[in-house]
């Protein structure tokens, strides 16, 4: 499969994130650790894309036979006000994000990089909070010292993928990856719409599909091509008919083909 070409401009000025890496540090908090919670090596990942909605009920039953539900940004709130609660809670967006968490609880754990926004902190600040440093640019990495610094893509949903590999886990059950948007524009769950979009083909003649993305979409599908060649005994379960269920599918036929 030919990889894509695409470069984005990730959000935040190199400066502001150095100045919020500061900020978080110095509140002494404590850092991210391996198994903030009990696992048999599996874990849900609750993405935001628009197909999350059709799974709740196998999301439920996940969570009643003990499997952590960890829910991605803005997918917090919708689970909880549905009755449940995610174990995990991840967010590497510099960005005000606490409108996607205003159901706080003590049950979840919240795993916070320290590029967020401040403000953040201070949202959640009576709440489990498991501080985490991402990898990324040298302004950055200057700041985090020596500190574990987490790799991965350029979106929360991929860096989910990272932290969950060094929690311990290696299957990985995701919903809501779906990093396309549906025929009437659709982005999110939430209804939100898309904007400037592009075309992403994927496949062979004559199953090749055509795919609509916006351009953090179409990074983030180009990302996780890359996750088998850092993690190669993970197992990923992508739920739906998105970008990335698709890209693994096209990965399977390939396999059983060689």
């Amino acid at each position: 499969m030919q990889k894509l070409e695409i470069s984005v401009q990730a959000a935040g000025e190199p400066a502001e994130l150095a100045q919020n890496i500061r900020a978080a540090l110095d509140r002494g908090l404590p850092e991210f650790t391996p198994a903030p919670c009990p696992h048999d090596g599996t874990i849900v990942l609750v993405g935001s894309g628009p197909s999350v909605t059709e799974y709740f009920d196998e999301i439920k039953a996940h969570k009643e036979q003990g499997k952590p539900i960890c829910s991605i940004k803005g997918t917090h709130d919708w689970l909880c006000e549905n009755g449940l609660e995610p174990d995990l809670w991840v967010d590497l967006d510099p960005r005000d994000k606490r409108n996607g968490v205003q159901r706080k609880n003590d049950h979840t754990t919240y795993l916070l990089a320290s590029r967020c926004d401040p403000v953040m902190f201070d949202h959640l600040a009576d709440k489990k909070i498991l501080l985490w440093n991402s990898w990324s640019s040298d302004d950055e990495m200057k700041e985090i010292g020596t500190r574990l610094a987490v790799g991965g893509g350029t979106t929360s949903g991929l860096r989910a993928i990272n932290l969950g590999y060094l929690l311990g886990f290696r299957k990985f059950i995701l919903y809501g990856y779906d990093s396309c948007i549906k025929e009437d524009g659709t982005k999110r769950f939430s209804g939100e719409k898309a904007g400037r979009t592009v075309e992403v083909m994927v496949g062979e003649p004559p199953h090749k599909r055509k795919f609509l993305c916006n351009m953090a979409m179409a990074q983030q599908a180009n990302e996780f091509q890359l996750v088998y060649t850092v993690m190669p005994d993970i197992t990923l379960d992508v739920r739906g008919d998105g970008l990335i269920a698709e890209i693994m599918k096209v990965r399977r036929e390939w396999k059983l083909a060689a």
